[in-house]
């Protein structure tokens, strides 16, 4: 339908009012008709009603208006029985009911005294929520150093490029044959780098302006965009493959269920999907390196990670740790119990330092 053909309903049912005067005022509709248009309902308002049109005044009428019910049956023979019995069961519930209809003015009465003439807050309410939201945002963005500068703590924490390349060539064999696979939480590009040069095609996407800028410096196509808003605006199975490097440990778990979820909706039938993240089983990670990142929300133990992707339903789940820790205990000692500690702390304390949870899509 057209523009041009869409109709007007305001303007019918002005013309359907206005009939329905004109033919009040002739007369057209006869006695009966008009005592039915007068006869009160339960809530003591009229059949045609312009309520509508000016709502401030209904709402005020309607708050002082007294609800009346007639008990009286015209019924013969029958009805002063159904009266008597009408008039019981009213005396029967008129103090509860009392009690609700008090309970539900005095709210009633709040919810008007909220709300100015221009259905807007009332100041002193507007400014109470403004403020609220404010202190929020400012909690939200001082929890996490929102206002640190990216590039410098990139440049500080983020790791050399060439070891976080050498780090991603591990998954790359994963995505081969792949025509659009996306890395969420792209960063500087450095796997979607890695794609390019094996001839895989992919994508990035990033809340960083200045990581999209160099991704875009470099010929690479990213998008400044949130994972889960991106992930929900794109068709059903048009992605092929997924990585997310670093990006889990930067959300709550609710909002990592959820982007779980909306990466199974996008993923083709039987596409594979890796999520990196740091390894808090190796205590010297979740105790010390996982926190010097002021952005990172909460560590994700593997275990708990593998069972968010298998209730999810992704299949063939698995568990990859990665990147040992430089400085570990010396294990050249004595055969027996004291090198068994040793390597139980090594493993324990100075673990490696990653771990990858893959899985695939389920076939259809």
């Amino acid at each position: 339908m057209s523009s041009s053909d869409r109709i007007d309903v305001d303007a019918l049912m002005a013309q359907v009012r206005e009939r329905i005067r004109e033919k009040r005022e002739k007369g057209i509709y006869g006695p009966d008709v008009e005592a039915l248009l007068r006869v009160p309902l339960p809530g003591g308002r009229r059949i045609f009603s312009d309520d509508l049109q000016d709502p401030l005044a209904s709402l005020a009428e309607a708050l002082d208006e007294e609800v009346e019910y007639d008990p009286r049956s015209r019924k013969p023979i029958v009805g002063p029985i159904i009266t008597y019995a009408r008039k019981v069961v009213i005396s029967l519930v008129r103090w509860w009911m009392g009690a609700i209809l008090e309970r539900q003015e005095r709210i009633n009465r709040l919810l008007a005294a909220a709300y100015d003439y221009e259905g807007q807050m009332a100041p002193r309410f507007g400014a109470r929520l403004e403020r609220l939201e404010r202190e929020w945002k400012e909690r939200r963005e001082r929890e996490v150093a929102a206002n640190l500068h990216s590039v410098y703590f990139q440049a500080r924490f983020g790791g050399d490029e060439p070891v976080i390349r050498k780090q991603s060539e591990a998954f790359v064999d994963l995505f081969a044959g792949r025509k659009r696979v996306l890395d969420l939480g792209s960063g500087r590009g450095i796997f979607l780098q890695l794609l390019k040069d094996k001839g895989i095609g992919g994508y990035g996407v990033d809340l960083d302006p200045r990581m999209v800028a160099q991704c875009r410096e470099k010929g690479l196509e990213a998008h400044e965009v949130d994972a889960l808003t991106h992930l929900r605006q794109i068709e059903a199975g048009s992605v092929d493959g997924l990585y997310a490097r670093h990006l889990a440990e930067h959300v709550l778990p609710g909002e990592l269920v959820e982007i779980l979820r909306a990466c199974r909706r996008a993923l083709a039938p039987g596409a594979p999907l890796v999520f990196v993240t740091p390894n808090p089983a190796t205590l010297s990670v979740g105790a010390h390196t996982f926190w010097l990142d002021p952005q990172h929300l909460r560590p994700i133990p593997p275990e708990l990670f593998k069972f968010y992707l298998e209730v999810e339903g992704f299949t063939e789940v698995e568990i990859r740790t990665f990147e040992p820790t430089e400085n570990r205990l010396r294990e050249d000692v004595p055969e027996g119990p004291i090198r068994d500690n040793v390597k139980l702390l090594n493993k324990t304390l100075f673990g490696d330092r990653d771990y990858a949870v893959i899985g695939c899509a389920p076939a259809k």
